[in-house]
């Protein structure tokens, strides 16, 4: 009979187990501040590139889209709607109707589809691309009001006054 358990053929001792940790205390936060500075910069950079070609569709400034804040505010007055709708990314659950609406504003201004409204509101940053040096052309904001498809009608092409 067996007196104990640590008898057993199968059984481990836990002498057996031992852990390391390979955590270095002199991690630099410096590093980690530089790291994600860069990482932010080059953000920046490619949703600025991303917008650039809507706001040169839209006759805004190239370079409004590369100001943080400022170029949400651009956006979302392009898609036909208040730029204070940018402070609505701010309150939880109100964001995700602000995206929504900022998707199927943007399909409609630029004449697209219910789809692709969906794949805005889902890839927006890859869709941005797909509006900015598409064939997509840029109908004004007054096209946000019209069904989907209604743009598409032999309606000339946005041209904004005084740029």
């Amino acid at each position: 009979m067996i007196n104990s358990v640590s008898s057993l053929p199968f059984m481990i001792s836990a002498s057996e187990f031992t852990t390391t940790t390979t955590t270095n205390p002199d991690v630099d936060p410096g590093m980690v501040i530089a790291s994600f500075l860069v990482i932010l910069v080059i953000s920046l950079v490619l949703s600025g590139l991303a917008m650039m070609g809507m706001f040169k569709k839209a006759g805004r400034k190239t370079w409004e889209a590369f100001i943080p804040v400022y170029s949400s505010v651009i956006l979302y007055r392009i898609a036909g709607m208040s730029g204070w709708w940018v402070l609505a990314g701010l309150v939880p659950f109100l964001n995700i109707v602000a995206v929504v609406l900022l998707a199927i504003n943007l399909a409609k201004v630029f004449g697209q589809t219910a789809v692709i409204a969906v794949l805005i509101a889902l890839f927006s940053f890859i869709m941005y691309f797909y509006l900015s040096y598409g064939s997509a052309r840029y109908l004004g904001p007054q096209a946000s009001k019209a069904p989907f498809g209604a743009g598409n009608q032999a309606q000339p092409s946005y041209t904004p006054a005084g740029r």
